[in-house]
C-alpha cells in the first residue's frame, strides 16, 4: 500500500515497486493537492482515495524505472541488450554515435523527462553543428610529393588508403597529427582546419534509429512507458538515387578494364558487375566459397575490421548468405586469375599471408575496397567514364536486371536484399524509366497507327 505524507497544503505519495537488477528498491513518488476549503480531514481521505486509484493504476508497469537517467539506461542497453543482437563492430560504431552526439544532451536527463520535442532539438541540432570532430584538409597536396605512400602509411601507423582519400578530402585530428609526427612538420604547418559543420540528414537518422532501439529495448523489458522517438519528427534525408553506368557505358568499362595491365582488378570490377556482390563479401571470398566446376559462388562472409585486423564475419543480414549462378566468362576469368595467383603465392613463398583469400594485396593479404576505389576511379576517368564508387557497380548490375525486366524478387535474392521492398525502395527510379519503355513498347506495338 503506498504511503502518504502531508508536506505543507499537499501530500507526497510513495508507491513501492520491488527491487531492480542491482537490488536498489524502486519507487515511484506522485504530489497530490486537495483543493481548497476542504477541512484536514477532508483533504487526508481525498488524498488516499487519489492514492489508491494512482497505485492501481502504475501497478500495471511493475518495472516502471522512468527516474534513471539515460546514461544508465545507454550503460544497460549497450552491455545487456546489444551484444546479443549486434555484431561486435556494429556495436563499438553505434555506442561511440550516441556517446559522441546524443549523451552530452541526454546522458543526466531522466527517462521520465525526455519528451518527442526534446529529441527534435537535439535532431536539429545536429543538423546545424553536430559535427563534434574537427577535420583537416592539406594545405597543399604537394606536401605529400617524393613521398613513398606506402612507407608514410606505414610509419605514420595508417591505411594508405586513407593517403589517397586525403587527397580528395580531409581526416580527423587524430590521424592528422600522426601524420604531420610521420613527416616530422607541425599539424598547423600541414594542414588547414575545416571547422565545425552540421552532420547530414541521413547521418542524423541514423542516430535516431540507433536512439530508438534503446528506448524500443526499455519500453519492451518495461523500464519505460514509451518510446518518445516514434513521436518526434524524423530527419530529412536527400539521398540522391543510386549511381550505376548504362549498359553502353558498361561496354566502355570493360574495354577499358581490358587494356589496364592488374588483371586481379578485371576480374574482381567483371565480377562486380556480373553478380551484383557487396565489397565486403567480395573482398572475404576465399576459395572454398566459388565452385568452378558448377559455377556456383557462395556468399557466407563479409570481411570487417575488428581491433585493427581484418576478419571474416558474417554477412550483413540472414538473407545476405545466398548462392549466385556465375556465367560462364566470369568462371574463365577466374580459374586464370586463380592460375596466376598459385604463381605468385609460390613466388612469395612465406611472406603470403592468407593462402585461401580469392583477391589479396602483393603480400597475399586481404584486399580492401578503399584502395580499389582508388583504382577504380582512374579507369573511369581513363576511359572518360563517371568516376563511380565500387558501390554503383552493384547498382548497375541491379539496373541491368530490371531494365532486362529480371522480376524484384530474383533480383532481391541475387543481391541479398532480406524484402523485395528495400529493392524497390532504393531503384525506384530505375523500376519508373523501366516501366516507361515498356509502356512505350506497348504504344508502339498496338496503338500507333502506321504512317
Amino acid at each position: 500500500m503506498a504511503s502518504i505524507r502531508k508536506r505543507s497544503d499537499t501530500y507526497t505519495i510513495t508507491a513501492y515497486m520491488g527491487y531492480d537488477e542491482q537490488g536498489r528498491q524502486r519507487k515511484k513518488t506522485t504530489t497530490y493537492r486537495p483543493p481548497n476549503g476542504v477541512t484536514a480531514g477532508k483533504a487526508e481521505k481525498l488524498a488516499r482515495q487519489y492514492a489508491a486509484v494512482w497505485e492501481e493504476k502504475i501497478r500495471g508497469y511493475v518495472a516502471l524505472d522512468e527516474n534513471r537517467t539515460f546514461a544508465e539506461l545507454e550503460k544497460w542497453y549497450y552491455e545487456t541488450v546489444a551484444p546479443s543482437v549486434l555484431k561486435p563492430q556494429t556495436l563499438k560504431n553505434y555506442r561511440g554515435e550516441i556517446e559522441r552526439h546524443v549523451m552530452p544532451v541526454l546522458g543526466r536527463e531522466k527517462l521520465k523527462n525526455i519528451t518527442p520535442p526534446m529529441l527534435d532539438s537535439l535532431f536539429a541540432d545536429l543538423l546545424r553543428n553536430g559535427n563534434v570532430e574537427t577535420h583537416y584538409r592539406l594545405k597543399d597536396k604537394s606536401l605529400l610529393d617524393g613521398y613513398n605512400r606506402q612507407a608514410l602509411a606505414d610509419k605514420a601507423g595508417i591505411e594508405k588508403s586513407t593517403l589517397y582519400n586525403l587527397m580528395r578530402g580531409s581526416m580527423r585530428r587524430e590521424t592528422a597529427e600522426k601524420l604531420a609526427a610521420a613527416m616530422g612538420m607541425p599539424l598547423d604547418k600541414l594542414f588547414d582546419s575545416t571547422g565545425e559543420t552540421g552532420l547530414s540528414g541521413a547521418s542524423v537518422n541514423k542516430i535516431k534509429l540507433n536512439l530508438s532501439a534503446i528506448f524500443t529495448a526499455a519500453v519492451k523489458k518495461e523500464i519505460m512507458r514509451r518510446n518518445p522517438c516514434k513521436l518526434a519528427t524524423p530527419p530529412k534525408v536527400d539521398t540522391p538515387p543510386a549511381e550505376f553506368f548504362d549498359e553502353a557505358q558498361s561496354r566502355l568499362f570493360l574495354n577499358a578494364l581490358h587494356e589496364q595491365p592488374d588483371f586481379q582488378f578485371e576480374v574482381i570490377c567483371n565480377l562486380f558487375l556480373a553478380t551484383g556482390i557487396r565489397s565486403g563479401e567480395l573482398c572475404a571470398l576465399h576459395w572454398e566459397d566459388i565452385d568452378l566446376q558448377t559455377g556456383l559462388l557462395y556468399i557466407r562472409h563479409t570481411l570487417v575490421r575488428l581491433n585493427g585486423e581484418f576478419v571474416r564475419d558474417t554477412p550483413k543480414t540472414a538473407g545476405s548468405e545466398r548462392r549466385i549462378v556465375l556465367p560462364p566468362y566470369i568462371i574463365d576469368l577466374l580459374k586464370e586469375h586463380k592460375h596466376r595467383q598459385a604463381l605468385e603465392r609460390f613466388k612469395a613463398a612465406d611472406v603470403w599471408k592468407v593462402p585461401d583469400a580469392v583477391f589479396t594485396n602483393s603480400v597475399g593479404n586481404y584486399i580492401i575496397g578503399s584502395n580499389l576505389n582508388v583504382k577504380l576511379k582512374k579507369v573511369c576517368r581513363q576511359a572518360g567514364l563517371p568516376e563511380i564508387h565500387l558501390h554503383s557497380l552493384r547498382h548497375t548490375h541491379a539496373s541491368l536486371l530490371i531494365n532486362s525486366n529480371v522480376t524484384a524478387k530474383v533480383i532481391a535474392d541475387r543481391l541479398g536484399h532480406s524484402t523485395t521492398k528495400t529493392t524497390l525502395d532504393t531503384y525506384s527510379h530505375v523500376f519508373t524509366e523501366s516501366e516507361a519503355k515498356a509502356m512505350q513498347a506497348i504504344d508502339m506495338a498496338l496503338f500507333r497507327k502506321a504512317e
